[in-house]
């Protein structure tokens, strides 16, 4: 089977570099345009089932991916990004101001850091994780599917994958409305994508 991960795209907050965490912020025009270009290619995906992180940026993704399927969409919150507590709604200049030994902690040893109040990147890998391993053993004999979900969570997913360390994590970056793809069968799984927007118009790359 194929996991295609998929991250939610433009808000006014990512937009203005807020920090985003669990504030249900919904997508501006542009985001609900990148929604609707996802939309698209996932009809060439086929997909048999349609997940997402309960956050209203990501359900709005994947009602434009179920409409465009029928695929019914399951949404859990175990798929949510990482819980920023005290920083959501900062931005990175606010952070480095107001919360500098955090803000070194996190750019030095990300891995375990936990927001003032909030989460981890071990605790946000740890429920993202179980989740896949969910889908797997649910979705093994069905075929495809596409999960709707947030930067962070998807690169601790792909960290996972590929047993890269989240003392790595910044090494990696991930695009608005970008798509990641790894296959998953009886020998493992392997990465075929990472950060694609192949599947987005020019304007919403």
């Amino acid at each position: 089977m194929r996991f295609y991960l998929l991250r939610h795209g433009e808000t006014e907050w990512n937009k203005l570099g807020k920090f985003q965490g669990l504030t249900d912020v919904s997508l501006n025009e542009r985001g609900l345009s990148q929604a609707r270009d996802s939309a698209r290619a996932a009809l060439s995906w086929q997909p048999s089932a349609l997940y997402a992180s309960s956050l209203t940026r990501t359900v709005q993704v994947a009602e434009e991916i179920r409409r465009a399927t029928g695929l019914p969409m399951v949404s859990d919150p175990a798929l949510r990004e990482l819980s920023l507590g005290d920083l959501e709604g900062v931005t990175g200049a606010e952070m480095r101001a107001g919360w500098p030994e955090v803000y070194e902690n996190w750019r030095s040893n990300p891995a375990d850091v936990a927001m003032p109040n909030g989460e981890s990147l071990t605790q946000l890998q740890a429920r993202a994780w179980r989740v896949i391993l969910e889908i797997e053993q649910a979705h093994a004999d069905d075929g495809d599917v596409v999960v709707v979900s947030h930067n962070f969570t998807i690169r601790t997913i792909i960290c996972a994958i590929l047993d890269i360390p989240l003392y790595n994590f910044h090494r990696m970056s991930l695009g608005l409305g970008a798509l990641c793809t790894f296959d998953s069968d009886g020998n493992g799984r392997r990465l075929v994508t990472y950060n694609c927007n192949s599947h987005l118009s020019p304007e919403n790359r």
